[in-house]
């Protein structure tokens, strides 16, 4: 058999807990749920490791692990609710990745993603790797082993995300089409290429095999494979209701392969997984019924990425397009990295996005400021301090005792009191919050005083909070007069600094305790 396809699911919420109580509060947008994890998980995550496939009476002929047969990546701090609030549909999860490397001869279903989904390209490179190291290191933790792949956020890209993710021994990454600048047939082998350059116009990339990135940078020699999903197809899932009727959809797979061609061909599909269930009803189901029976009537193989790759090594090389001023490209903005950085029209009609731009300076100057406390506090009790950061996720895995007094034994200087271990840890807890603070929802959407932008902020002021407790230095004033930079498009609040004080400051640990008092 010569025609595969593999489907990937990306299923990722932001983190939600209040940064002071570690709880998720109720949300009541998200309906007869406590709060829009939970309506998702009931929607999709559950259903999805339990389909069903019924006949035309309705009756449930087959239960299908839709995780055992697609491509997938869980955001690392969803899976860590998910756990605690499902551990059984978790367990499901951890059995779908062992059962599909029982099938596919050792590649699992399961790839890594970034820690908490900040759009990579706009972080500083400290923020980069250790984004990169968490993601690798909960992956290990949870599947036990290292991943193929890791989902770049947004399939937010440049060549400085590919270096890093190929230092770090990642096999692969899936991008979108439009993210191909050119590409060029490799020798056999792989390693040199073979004639000039196919600049690329939309429609032109073949996404029917992988392709080859190389750091081709003097004296480098790093390498990872990249496969460009088919872009309408992609597109059809996950707005067009393609999976309301299976056997539809896989007609048009189907189609998609190229008869003449007698090389193996991947035809490569990748959406949110929230499409199966949340974002259309009953598309687990379609799911279902396509991955175990439609596909296979069609003599098309379901598989994943890594065991493709096992068997057809890229032939091509890919160049990727540098995005405006070289930042790089991403999935859902058409203006390079607009969506996470500028007011580029991407998000509601007839709202402003002005306050993009200041709301990012802020926190970059915020994110600055806590790194300067964290060397000068944290550098003469640790032996290195931004790898104990990067070391640190073993404790938010594990945050028994006896892992954080290993934790403290492999990074701490010896003789250590109590006070000192708790600021050290009060400066790491400061540095997750540091990072969690630019989750890439928080400017997905076009107001500031949305959900996700206040969660953000939240997690600033909360950082803030552990910066004077560990130096006494008090960056809020300073860090408020900058945010009244950023224009909400809501008069009661009419900026930034209006959203702080009177959505953020009352989610401190004070007013949680009045609450709850």
């Amino acid at each position: 058999m010569k025609r595969f396809v593999c489907i990937h699911g990306h299923f990722y919420q932001p983190p939600r807990e209040n940064p002071w109580t570690g709880a998720i509060e109720r949300q009541p947008s998200a309906g007869e749920d406590h709060d829009w994890n939970c309506r998702i998980a009931r929607e999709c995550y559950q259903p999805n490791g339990r389909a069903r496939v019924v006949n035309d009476k309705n009756e449930t002929i087959a239960t299908v692990n839709n995780y055992a047969w697609i491509n997938f990546n869980f955001g690392p701090t969803l899976l860590t609710w998910y756990e605690r609030h499902f551990p059984d549909d978790y367990r499901r999860l951890i059995e779908a990745d062992l059962e599909s490397a029982r099938r596919l001869e050792g590649h699992g279903n399961a790839i890594a993603q970034a820690f908490n989904h900040i759009i990579l390209p706009l972080a500083n490179g400290r923020d980069q790797v250790t984004q990169v190291r968490w993601g690798i290191a909960d992956f290990r933790y949870r599947f036990g082993r290292h991943p193929e792949a890791m989902w770049i956020p947004e399939t937010a890209c440049n060549d400085r995300v590919l270096r890093i993710l190929a230092e770090h021994e990642l096999k692969y990454a899936i991008l979108a089409p439009s993210q191909a600048l050119r590409v060029r047939p490799l020798v056999a082998g792989g390693a040199a290429h073979l004639g000039g350059w196919l600049d690329l116009k939309d429609g032109q990339l073949d996404t029917r095999h992988s392709y080859r990135w190389f750091d081709r940078r003097p004296g480098k020699t790093a390498h990872i494979d990249l496969f460009f999903y088919h872009g309408e197809l992609s597109q059809g899932l996950a707005f067009e209701r393609l999976m309301a009727h299976s056997p539809a959809c896989a007609d048009r797979i189907a189609a998609a392969f190229d008869p003449k061609s007698r090389s193996a061909q991947l035809v490569s599909l990748a959406t949110d997984g929230e499409t199966y269930g949340h974002h259309e009803p009953f598309a687990d189901m379609g799911l279902a019924h396509l991955v175990k029976f439609e596909l296979a009537a069609r003599d098309i193989a379901v598989v994943n990425y890594g065991y493709y790759l096992s068997k057809h090594r890229p032939s091509w090389e890919a160049e990727l397009q540098q995005g405006p001023q070289g930042m790089g490209t991403a999935w859902s903005c058409v203006h390079g990295l607009g969506r996470w950085m500028d007011d580029c029209g991407c998000g509601s009609e007839g709202q402003s996005q002005k306050w993009r731009r200041p709301l990012r300076a802020a926190l970059d100057w915020l994110r600055d400021r806590l790194a300067e406390v964290f060397e000068r506090e944290g550098g003469t009790l640790l032996w290195d301090v931004w790898a104990a950061r990067d070391d640190y996720i073993q404790v938010l895995l594990d945050s028994s005792e006896h892992s954080i007094t290993l934790f403290l034994a492999q990074h701490l200087r010896p003789d250590y009191s109590d006070d000192i271990r708790k600021k050290i840890l009060a400066l790491m807890e400061m540095q997750r919050l540091a990072m969690f603070m630019y989750t890439s929802c928080g400017w997905f959407f076009s107001e500031i005083s949305g959900l996700e932008a206040v969660q953000n902020l939240r997690y600033a002021a909360r950082a803030i909070e552990l910066a004077k407790s560990c130096s006494g230095e008090d960056f809020e004033a300073e860090f408020v007069r900058r945010l009244a930079e950023a224009p909400s498009n809501v008069e009661e609040y009419g900026d930034g600094a209006g959203v702080y004080r009177k959505l953020v400051r009352g989610g401190s640990a004070e007013a949680a305790e009045a609450q709850a008092a």
